[in-house]
Formats: structure tokens, sequence, C-alpha cells
């Protein structure tokens, strides 16, 4: 999964930049997703090293378009980001159903998760419920605005 890093950095530089871009002020977008780069590729090489945080993705035609993740011992959906190019054609949901499968093979009830501000009705629909709407502080320090959701698993 390792050999992915470059290809989950694009698809969530995507997704952020192009996907969410109506959504947030440019500093926001800039710090939620820097340029790619080695030191952002290695960041996922890390994280999928430690095992700490499961991930998957998503492909169409050898591509990845799409990934996700969950942190398990925090009951946390950590991400679903999809790229734009595939957007709206179910494969954040097929995303998402795998990661609560997962969850729930880890013994997980719920999933809770800072959403953004254009996926809340993505994840209302999806059976997630509004605790509050708030502030998601990114690893820069940068402030922005989320939706804190959370879900029972069945």
């Amino acid at each position: 999964m390792a050999r992915d890093a470059e290809a989950i950095i694009q698809v969530h530089f995507a997704a952020v930049h192009e996907t969410a871009a109506a959504h947030y002020p440019v500093e926001v977008l800039r710090s939620w997703s820097p340029p790619p780069g080695h030191a952002r590729y290695q960041q996922v090489r890390d994280a999928i090293s430690k095992a700490d945080e499961l991930l998957i993705v998503a492909e169409e035609k050898s591509e990845v378009v799409g990934f996700g993740s969950i942190v398990p011992r925090l009951s946390e959906l950590r991400a679903v980001y999809v790229h734009s190019k595939a957007g709206r054609r179910g494969v954040g949901s097929k995303i998402l159903a795998q990661l609560e499968a997962m969850a729930r093979g880890c013994g997980l009830s719920q999933l809770s998760m800072d959403a953004s501000i254009n996926a809340e009705a993505f994840y209302r629909n999806k059976g997630y419920s509004v605790l509050q709407h708030a502030t998601h502080r990114l690893g820069s320090g940068q402030e922005m605005a989320c939706v804190k959701m959370v879900k029972v698993l069945t």
C-alpha cells in the first residue's frame, strides 16, 4: 500500500482544491492540502507503516481515484476523499461502506468524525448525525470550519 502514497496525495489535493474549493478560503485549502511533494508522500507512507490508521484505496482502471481511513483506537472515521474526476459515481459510498465494515470487524460500535462542510450532506445521507458545527485544527495549526458527526454502527 505504501506504493499508493503518491496517488493518495494526488487524490487528496484534487478533492480539496477542486471539490471543496467553493466552501473554504484559499488559505485553509493551502494548509489543508499543500502541493504534492516528497514530504507529503513520506507522511502517507509513515501513516501506512504505523498501522494505527487503517487506509483503503479505490481504483478504476488501475488508477487510484479515492481513499479513506479509520483510526480504530479512537473510533474515528478519519477520511473519505474522491478525486473530482470520479465524483458522483458512488466511489465515496463504496469506500465508506468498506470502512464501516472494517470498523465493525475491529469491534467498534460507532464512528465519529470531523467532516468538512462540503461533505455534510454526503455523511447525513449515509446515516451520520450532526453533533455540532465546530472548528477543526489542521496539523499546521490553521483552523477550518467542520461538522462533528457520529454514526452508530449496526
